[in-house]
């Protein structure tokens, strides 16, 4: 068992109460980066012992953060190097401040190395939405996926993508939430979909339109009659839980190193 001051306890410790408070995602986020800081500590700023980390220490590492890049891996093994954002080095602050905090409320630290240091929030970058052009293009694909389905199966899901694109455009949920949701939770009437698990645990209600309800029933009479089962269905007759029929205009596909 290691040390009870040294960094591996207190990442532990720090991982294992997150687990108690926030979803995986959420404990994935804060340990991270807690987990590459004490890595640099160690071998950057030679900084073994917590209790030894000064405020100093922690302006170092954001100006490391600030100087130096991260490397992109793709799936090919091609790497590309990229300048970190100032929301990158935003999230390592988030993620030291509550983690130092952590450890000062255990009783680990006496002192919070943090204290004193604020970095203002970076502004949301802007967000791009799908182009007219890039709507038609998906629904054409579909169109044709429609058309030549002869199977039962094939044409449920061809059904059962118009029915995703539509309702993840018209509705405004996010992809998790679109993915987690199930039968009961669609109000073809009303026109409302329910969340129950969303962002931070909240549910809420969002409506769509009459595209998106035109899909859904095509759908859903094409679908297995499980009422109380996952809303999406794959060629197999069963449920997944990551929605992947949807193009992502970011860097998902790519794995981050970082050399710290």
């Amino acid at each position: 068992m290691v040390h009870n001051r040294s960094w591996e306890w207190l990442r532990e410790g720090f991982k294992f109460d997150l687990e108690t408070q926030v979803k995986p995602k959420t404990v994935e986020y804060y340990y991270d980066r807690a987990r590459l800081f004490a890595r640099w500590a160690q071998k950057g700023a030679q900084v073994d012992d917590p209790r030894l980390l000064t405020k100093r220490h922690i302006q170092s590492f954001f100006h490391h953060l600030v100087h130096s890049q991260d490397t992109f891996v793709a799936g090919n093994g091609a790497q590309r190097r990229i300048q970190r954002s100032e929301r990158s080095w935003w999230h390592y602050y988030r993620s030291l401040k509550r983690f130092f905090a952590w450890a000062v409320k255990e009783g680990y630290l006496g002192h919070n190395p943090m204290d004193g240091i604020a970095v203002k929030a970076p502004k949301d970058p802007l967000v791009e939405p799908y182009r007219p052009e890039h709507i038609e293009a998906m629904v054409a694909v579909l169109d044709h996926d429609w058309k030549v389905a002869t199977a039962p199966r094939q044409r449920m899901l061809a059904a059962r993508d118009r029915a995703i694109l539509f309702l993840f455009l018209e509705s405004g949920l996010r992809l998790g939430e679109l993915a987690g949701l199930r039968v009961g939770d669609i109000d073809l009437e009303r026109q409302r979909a329910v969340v129950h698990d969303g962002k931070m645990g909240k549910g809420r209600v969002t409506g769509f339109g009459p595209q998106t309800r035109k899909a859904l029933w095509r759908y859903w009479g094409l679908r297995s009659s499980d009422a109380e089962g996952p809303l999406w269905l794959t060629e197999w007759g069963n449920w997944r839980r990551t929605t992947t029929y949807l193009p992502r205009r970011t860097w998902s596909s790519y794995k981050c190193h970082r050399s710290f």
